[in-house]
């Protein structure tokens, strides 16, 4: 048998595997990443489960349950109110929302006789949400997020939109902030005013992009504060810059913390917006 052996695998004596042997340290690394990756997995499908438990105890809550915030009228589900925890981080807690309490804000949007004579219908507002929740996002270039802390403490949002006849609507967001913040929010709607007011295109321009121009040309009008802001897009007829642009108002208007934003038709003039605005202002003070 010790010559069978001997004839079989004599020959491999001396030859050199076909590629180095890995050292030790290289091997114990292997097997720490394994490790940290069979725990990465685990952790994840933990979560999964665990998730799916956290909804259906949700769905499954007693009727005693405290309701989660309103949804709009439009179907929309408002995003949920943060709350605390004992075990939050100092960092955590500081940039917490605090939470005003619950409140339908569906209840204080605009209804059709607060918007004056026509058969009003309402329907879904045709200006969704794209990026930063509320109707100031990306308003120009020089827009950034970073520069509008109130977006970080809105705790609610509802909206609604309503038409009478086939071009005369108009648009409402409804934004609650955490306590304290409202004022600092009409300061943000200043500042990306500020920052995008724009500047008037030349009569007969051809070519590039046609500016949008925003100004404030009101204010202090209804509720705490009050802004009427006109919006003149420019455009193209053909290739020539049209002589007048397209004008719309939009009024912001302010009652504690609640902020009500009402976009309007091309028609409506600044005495009708007006209206409008301070009719928002009287369903605001309602949920002061």
């Amino acid at each position: 048998m010790s010559e069978e052996f001997e004839r079989l695998f004599g020959p491999l004596r001396g030859q050199q595997p076909p590629r180095p042997f890995a050292l030790p340290e290289a091997v114990r690394r292997r097997g720490r990443q394994r490790s940290q990756h069979r725990a990465l997995a685990t952790g994840l499908a933990l979560v999964a489960v665990v998730g799916a438990g956290v909804g259906g105890a949700t769905y499954l809550a007693p009727a005693d349950h405290a309701p989660g915030p309103a949804a709009s009228q439009t179907g929309m589900t408002a995003p949920p109110a943060r709350t605390s925890t004992p075990a939050a981080s100092p960092s955590a807690a500081r940039t917490a929302v605090p939470d005003p309490g619950p409140m339908n804000l569906s209840t204080l949007l605009l209804r059709p006789q607060d918007l004056g004579p026509g058969r009003w219908q309402e329907r879904r507002p045709t200006e969704p949400f794209s990026g930063d929740t509320w109707h100031w996002a990306d308003l120009c270039a020089g827009y950034r997020s970073a520069d509008y802390p109130s977006l970080r403490h809105q705790a609610d949002v509802a909206v609604t939109g309503y038409a009478t006849g086939s071009t005369d609507y108009l648009d409402e967001h409804l934004h609650r902030y955490g306590g304290g913040w409202g004022p600092k929010a009409l300061d943000d709607v200043r500042r990306v005013l500020t920052t995008c007011h724009g500047a008037p295109p030349s009569s007969g321009t051809s070519g590039g992009p046609a500016p949008d121009r925003y100004t404030v040309v009101a204010s202090g009008f209804a509720g705490d504060e009050a802004l009427l802001v006109r919006e003149e897009q420019w455009y193209y007829d053909g290739d020539t810059l049209a002589p007048d642009p397209r004008v719309t108002l939009t009024a912001v208007v302010r009652v504690g913390d609640l902020v009500g934003t009402v976009m309007f038709a091309p028609d409506r003039d600044e005495a009708y917006a007006k209206a409008v605005a301070a009719a928002a202002a009287d369903r605001l003070a309602g949920g002061r």
